[in-house]
């Protein structure tokens, strides 16, 4: 089983490769297209669920501490 060392000291020089303009340019518009838009809508219901939780934990202290000052 040949060394994973020996595989990279023979295939050296395929790692400083670089691709040719045309081919940027395809990513690049391939990339573009399967951007999917920004969900506002999530960032909003995330901060309504947190708010509730503040309400409801300030509610059940207010309860603790009313049924324990009886």
């Amino acid at each position: 089983m040949p060394d994973i060392f020996d595989f990279f000291k023979e295939n050296e020089d395929k790692l400083h490769e670089r691709p040719s303009e045309k081919v940027w340019q395809k990513l690049e518009q391939k990339l573009e297209r399967t951007r999917r838009p920004k969900r506002r809508g999530i960032r909003f219901l995330q901060l309504w669920v947190v708010a509730l939780m503040i309400l409801v934990l300030i509610m059940a202290a207010v309860l603790v501490w009313h049924y324990s000052h009886r």
